[in-house]
């Protein structure tokens, strides 16, 4: 399935974003009392790439790999097989607040893992592990909406490693994908507070951007939907002129980033721009919305195929944009194809369809929300493109 270049990309720390190898990070041992002290590498540990063993004389690890490791730049901790991967993908997802952000992340992870691919997905630290198995809990087992992310806090980045169990060999491929959210208030502002200073930073080093965009702050939306699906879909009260926020947030990022990797002004970004849609599955029997019969409200091709199917993507990227074209959203669409050389528009719902008046959800059946990511692994040539 994956198509990997072995050992010849970058590592990056996933906090400060700067690149790193052996002689960068700190690698501790750490014992039963909560002491740890540092292990230095051998040259024999830097050749055959493995992690340092603890040698102290009486320490009751002696022998043993070392389990905690920190960037040397930043401090922050790192998993330590960190280093050990054969790619590094990283996605950083902004979007006005109550976009819907942390619902789709929380159902794309769920559903990566049970996509039927033959991908293993595993937690690289004991937050990624928490965060996602409250996630799952509180949409799948408890069918509660996640809560927004907290606005004024520096995100912390989601780290994640994707085993190719594809081909029986002593050798499984490995991929590292690293996901940032960060919260609405903060990504409408971005590079105005200390937060979004850490968010500007990912933004500059990411592979891709997901840029989320609720539908359901359109004005010709919002006077067509039932009003008591408009009340359970929408998380919070926004103002109408939340699609105009949108298009400021796209041209500050934009900025940030050229300034941050010296693009000149009139140049446009290269790298990819996911711009995802949400809740499309309140804009199923609203007029001027998707019937049965459009292309995106189908069952996505791409995990069955194994592959990015190209033909499916490319008519749900033309039926959105025609519906946002007759909402009269053109300068939210000429904004991001004037700064980014590669976007593509998807249409995603992460419950399948909208919650009731207590915002519960139903059986939870997410909709298309592995597409983005399948567009970013097509690209990176890590699936093919069918």
């Amino acid at each position: 399935m994956f198509d990997f270049f072995s050992g010849t990309e970058d590592v990056v720390c996933p906090h400060c974003l700067r690149k790193i190898s052996f002689g960068d990070i700190r690698f501790y041992c750490e014992t039963g009392d909560e002491r740890r002290h540092e292990v230095s590498p051998t040259l024999a540990d830097r050749f055959k790439k493995r992690l340092p063993v603890c040698r102290r004389n009486f320490c009751q690890n002696n022998g043993l790999t070392v389990s905690a490791a920190e960037c040397r730049h930043c401090g922050e901790p790192l998993p330590p097989q960190i280093l050990f991967h054969d790619r590094y993908l990283s996605v950083c997802a902004v979007g006005v607040a109550g976009a819907g952000k942390s619902s789709y992340l929380t159902t794309l992870v769920h559903e990566l893992k049970y996509s039927g691919l033959p991908w293993v997905l595993q937690a690289m630290d004991v937050e990624t592990t928490e965060l996602a198995q409250s996630g799952e809990y509180n949409v799948y087992e408890a069918r509660h909406c996640p809560a927004g992310t907290k606005s004024g806090e520096a995100p912390r980045p989601q780290l994640w490693t994707i085993l190719d169990n594809s081909e029986k060999t002593d050798k499984i491929p490995t991929c590292a994908l690293t996901i940032y959210d960060g919260a609405g208030e903060d990504c409408e502002h971005i590079g105005y507070t200390a937060a979004d200073k850490q968010i500007a930073r990912y933004l500059s080093g990411t592979k891709m951007l997901l840029i989320i965009f609720d539908p359901l702050l359109l004005p010709g939306v919002r006077s067509e939907i039932l009003p008591e699906v408009l009340n359970a879909s929408m998380a919070i009260e926004r103002q109408t002129s939340a699609p105009a926020n949108m298009v400021s947030m796209i041209n500050s990022l934009a900025n940030y980033i050229r300034g941050s990797c010296n693009i000149a002004p009139g140049k446009r970004i290269d790298r990819n721009a996911a711009i995802v849609i949400t809740k499309i599955d309140a804009l199923r029997d609203i007029a001027g919305g998707f019937g049965s019969s459009s292309t995106i409200m189908k069952e996505s091709p791409h995990a069955k195929m194994r592959g990015f199917v190209q033909s499916d993507s490319e008519m749900v990227d033309l039926e959105i944009r025609d519906f946002l074209t007759r909402q009269g959203e053109t300068a939210f669409l000429d904004t991001i194809d004037a700064n980014f050389s590669r976007v593509r528009v998807f249409g995603v719902s992460s419950f399948g369809r909208p919650p009731d008046q207590n915002k519960r959800l139903a059986k939870v059946h997410p909709h298309r929300v592995l597409d983005p990511l399948m567009w970013m692994l097509a690209s990176e040539k890590i699936i093919p493109t069918v």
